[in-house]
């Protein structure tokens, strides 16, 4: 089974005893990245034990633990399943249609953002969907996500879910990021555009460094 390219391969050892089995030799015959071996546990749905192609064991593994989370589920029959790691973590995973959100540019600007294209920010149910993201495996103390849709004028239309907070009218470390995001996958070749949110526009312009402009007022 893979997760994304990382190729696994998995053992139940919920009904079978396979303790003394030697997983570097089973992970040099399969050339695969890890063998996880699924065990009982008195917390979760199970226990989930990663080794190496070497035969060490590590404490945890994302995509490893998306493979069993969707075999777990699979078994249940349900969208929700629970995985203990050996650093007494307890991992939860839920199966989600993305629909369209494939891809994400992670971008670090003072804060970490998850940066998704899509083709109309309009047809994306970011309410639905960002609770989850927000919270996801490789953001250990959550992300920003953002959805984000470039005009042919080259301007960037954002909708973002900040972390902590939920769907707000503007995010300037969000226009930043989304701008960064768009350069660096070459859908933008200018440095500078305008990002434009329900609650008003910021001028984002990267050189060295990267600046931003907008208005500020008194609310009355």
């Amino acid at each position: 089974m893979h997760g994304s390219g990382n190729n696994f391969v998995i053992i139940d050892s919920r009904l079978v005893d396979n303790a003394n089995r030697d997983y570097r030799e089973i992970a040099n015959d399969s050339n695969c990245d890890q063998v996880i071996v699924v065990t009982n546990s008195n917390v979760a749905d199970c226990f989930m034990h990663i080794y190496n192609a070497d035969g060490s064991k590590v404490e945890t593994c994302g995509n490893a633990a998306r493979c069993v989370g969707y075999l777990i589920m699979l078994e249940k029959s349900t969208e929700y399943a629970t995985i203990e790691l050996m650093n007494e973590r307890i991992l939860e995973c839920f199966k989600t249609e993305l629909g369209v959100l494939k891809d994400p540019v992670a971008v670090n600007i003072g804060n970490p953002h998850m940066i998704f294209f899509v083709n109309s920010i309009e047809k994306i149910p970011l309410l639905n969907l960002a609770p989850q993201l927000e919270t996801h495996i490789l953001f250990p103390k959550k992300t920003n996500v953002s959805i984000t849709q470039i005009d042919k004028s080259g301007e960037i239309n954002l909708q973002v879910w900040e972390r902590g907070t939920g769907i707000t009218a503007s995010c300037g470390s969000a226009a930043c990021a989304a701008f960064v995001a768009s350069v660096l996958r070459g859908y933008i070749t200018a440095q500078q555009t305008s990002v434009n949110f329900l609650g008003g526009n910021l001028s984002i312009e990267w050189k060295d460094n990267v600046f931003m402009t907008g208005d500020v007022e008194f609310i009355q």
